[in-house]
């Protein structure tokens, strides 16, 4: 915490003695504690590992069949398509349109 108190020493000038520095400094140290150090569930070790690898394979299968994965509307919507389909698609919109034109 070192670091810390130094930045808000020099940065805000903030006294070495104020009680806010110690409280920051317990607060952090309890927070980070308490998010990186108390041990996973078993059951949240294996959602997670399960949720890697299924992130993973949908990677390499869209990388491998030349897919992109794109949000539809603001709805979230996903779909998949041909990165080629996509491209006529765009240009199709652009001479439609006459976006982009300049």
């Amino acid at each position: 915490m070192n670091v810390i108190t130094r930045y808000l020493i020099r940065e805000h000038h903030i006294p070495l003695t104020a009680t806010i520095i110690r409280e920051f400094s317990q607060h952090l140290e309890t927070s980070l504690h308490q998010q990186y150090m108390i041990p996973l569930s078993y059951l949240n070790i294996y959602r997670t590992r399960k949720e890697s690898k299924l992130m993973k394979s949908i990677q390499h299968r869209l990388q491998k069949g030349n897919y992109i994965l794109r949000e539809t509307d603001k709805s979230g919507i996903f779909h998949i398509g041909n990165s080629v389909d996509y491209e006529k698609k765009a240009e199709a919109y652009r001479q439609k349109t006459g976006a982009y034109i300049e």
